[in-house]
Protein backbone atom coordinates (compact mmCIF):
# COMPACT_ATOMS: atom_id res chain seq x y z
CA UNK A 1 0.00 0.00 0.00
CA UNK A 2 1.54 3.25 -0.62
CA UNK A 3 1.98 6.45 1.75
CA UNK A 4 -0.47 8.39 0.97
CA UNK A 5 -2.75 6.59 3.62
CA UNK A 6 -3.06 7.06 7.07
CA UNK A 7 -5.16 5.03 9.27
CA UNK A 8 -7.82 6.76 11.36
CA UNK A 9 -9.66 5.81 14.11
CA UNK A 10 -12.62 8.30 14.95
CA UNK A 11 -15.14 7.85 18.02
CA UNK A 12 -18.30 9.98 18.35
CA UNK A 13 -21.41 10.51 20.49
CA UNK A 14 -23.89 12.50 18.80
CA UNK A 15 -27.07 13.20 20.76
CA UNK A 16 -29.45 13.57 17.53
CA UNK A 17 -30.50 10.60 16.13
CA UNK A 18 -31.05 11.67 12.67
CA UNK A 19 -27.64 13.96 12.92
CA UNK A 20 -25.67 10.49 14.07
CA UNK A 21 -27.21 8.33 11.25
CA UNK A 22 -26.68 11.29 8.45
CA UNK A 23 -22.60 11.31 10.06
CA UNK A 24 -22.34 7.57 10.12
CA UNK A 25 -23.55 7.38 6.41
CA UNK A 26 -20.79 10.48 6.20
CA UNK A 27 -18.05 8.30 7.32
CA UNK A 28 -19.24 5.13 5.84
CA UNK A 29 -18.89 7.37 2.23
CA UNK A 30 -15.41 8.18 3.32
CA UNK A 31 -14.26 4.37 3.24
CA UNK A 32 -14.48 4.22 7.14
CA UNK A 33 -15.65 1.13 8.59
CA UNK A 34 -17.26 0.79 11.78
CA UNK A 35 -15.71 -0.80 15.07
CA UNK A 36 -18.40 -0.10 17.10
CA UNK A 37 -22.07 2.10 16.32
CA UNK A 38 -19.90 5.22 17.13
CA UNK A 39 -16.35 4.04 16.24
CA UNK A 40 -14.84 3.95 12.88
CA UNK A 41 -11.47 2.76 11.49
CA UNK A 42 -9.67 3.32 8.53
CA UNK A 43 -7.39 4.65 5.49
CA UNK A 44 -7.35 8.20 4.74
CA UNK A 45 -5.81 10.33 1.94
CA UNK A 46 -5.38 13.90 3.05
CA UNK A 47 -8.38 15.28 1.36
CA UNK A 48 -10.62 12.64 2.46
CA UNK A 49 -9.20 13.82 5.90
CA UNK A 50 -10.31 17.51 5.51
CA UNK A 51 -13.44 16.58 4.06
CA UNK A 52 -13.85 14.68 7.35
CA UNK A 53 -13.07 17.40 9.26
CA UNK A 54 -15.39 19.92 7.79
CA UNK A 55 -18.17 17.17 7.99
CA UNK A 56 -17.46 17.38 11.83
CA UNK A 57 -17.37 21.23 11.73
CA UNK A 58 -20.81 21.60 9.17
CA UNK A 59 -22.59 18.51 11.00
CA UNK A 60 -22.07 18.83 14.72
CA UNK A 61 -22.70 20.80 17.58
CA UNK A 62 -19.88 21.43 19.97
CA UNK A 63 -22.49 21.72 22.82
CA UNK A 64 -24.47 18.56 22.75
CA UNK A 65 -22.12 16.64 20.77
CA UNK A 66 -18.31 15.07 20.68
CA UNK A 67 -15.84 13.51 18.34
CA UNK A 68 -12.55 12.21 18.37
CA UNK A 69 -10.51 11.69 15.03
CA UNK A 70 -6.98 11.16 15.19
CA UNK A 71 -4.05 8.69 13.18
CA UNK A 72 -3.32 5.75 14.77
CA UNK A 73 -1.33 2.52 13.79
CA UNK A 74 -3.80 -0.04 14.59
CA UNK A 75 -3.58 -3.16 12.87
CA UNK A 76 -6.66 -5.10 11.91
CA UNK A 77 -4.84 -8.31 14.06
CA UNK A 78 -4.88 -5.61 17.29
CA UNK A 79 -8.52 -5.11 16.61
CA UNK A 80 -9.54 -8.64 16.14
CA UNK A 81 -7.54 -9.34 19.77
CA UNK A 82 -10.18 -6.84 21.54
CA UNK A 83 -12.91 -8.46 23.16
CA UNK A 84 -15.70 -9.11 20.93
CA UNK A 85 -13.88 -8.04 17.60
CA UNK A 86 -12.74 -11.54 16.55
CA UNK A 87 -14.86 -11.49 13.44
CA UNK A 88 -14.08 -8.03 12.41
CA UNK A 89 -12.50 -7.89 8.76
CA UNK A 90 -11.21 -4.91 6.77
CA UNK A 91 -9.59 -4.81 3.64
CA UNK A 92 -6.57 -1.97 2.91
CA UNK A 93 -7.18 0.34 -0.26
CA UNK A 94 -5.03 -0.16 -3.05
CA UNK A 95 -3.15 2.30 -4.15
CA UNK A 96 -3.60 1.81 -7.71
CA UNK A 97 -6.71 1.17 -8.14
CA UNK A 98 -10.41 1.49 -6.61
CA UNK A 99 -11.02 -1.27 -4.04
Amino acid sequence: MSGIYVKYLVCYDIADGKKRKRFYEGLKDLGLVPIQKSVFYGDLKPPEVKTMVKMINDQLDSKEDSCLWFPCYLSVDHIKSCLGLSDFNYISPDANGIV
